[in-house]
């Protein structure tokens, strides 16, 4: 009776083949960084302000967050989920928006952004996985990479749905913190800013 106790009390994982084990293990790890993933994608989709820092990012010669390959990515996913149809809407690509993701990227905690490069991967691939589509996000043409984000967007994964909020979120606040985007959306720059030119 109690070696019967005993085994009943040794925690489940040591009373199984060392095979389930394995994977029991590996599904715990899996499943941490799935929530940390999750916490993190919620932190990002929620942030409400660019730091002072970030904003005015202009040392191009400082250390990137973002690799050069996944750079493009994360421009091309900024440049559709900002597209407002309107002409006098400068291009991302003639602001400092992707510096400014980057570098608030990089001013933030790393538990936050370290599923972010995995996150720009994923939506590159995501045609090929999710949509069946023999082509990367960055090969397709504005409408199709529309569809694309739509599908992250509507996911029944809520996982899928966060990183795109959370990206989302990143690619407003970068494009809306260039002072040559207010114009085009009826902004004209601080008031304390204001008052003191007109002072």
């Amino acid at each position: 009776m109690v070696r019967n106790c005993e085994e009943l009390l040794r925690p489940v994982e040591t009373r199984m083949p060392p095979e389930t084990q394995r994977f029991a293990s590996a599904t715990r790890r899996g499943f941490l960084q799935l929530a940390g993933a999750t916490a993190a994608f919620t932190a990002l989709a929620q942030l409400r302000a660019v730091p002072a820092g970030a904003a005015a990012a202009t040392d191009s010669s400082a250390a990137r967050f973002f690799p050069a390959d996944a750079t493009e990515i994360l421009t091309q996913i900024v440049e559709r989920m900002v597209d407002s149809g309107e002409v006098a809407a400068p291009r991302v690509r003639a602001t400092r928006a992707i510096e400014t993701i980057d570098a608030l990227c990089a001013a933030l905690d790393p538990d936050v952004t370290a599923p972010l490069e995995s996150a720009l991967w994923l939506f590159e691939y995501g045609p090929i996985v999710f949509d069946l589509r023999f082509s990367r996000f960055t090969r397709l043409g504005p409408e199709e990479q529309d569809a694309s984000l739509r599908g992250w967007m509507t996911s029944r994964f809520q996982l899928r749905r966060q990183a795109f909020y959370a990206l989302r979120n990143l690619a407003f606040l970068g494009y809306y913190a260039q002072d040559a985007v207010w114009p085009s959306i009826g902004y004209a720059g601080p008031l304390l800013g204001r008052e003191e030119a007109a002072g």
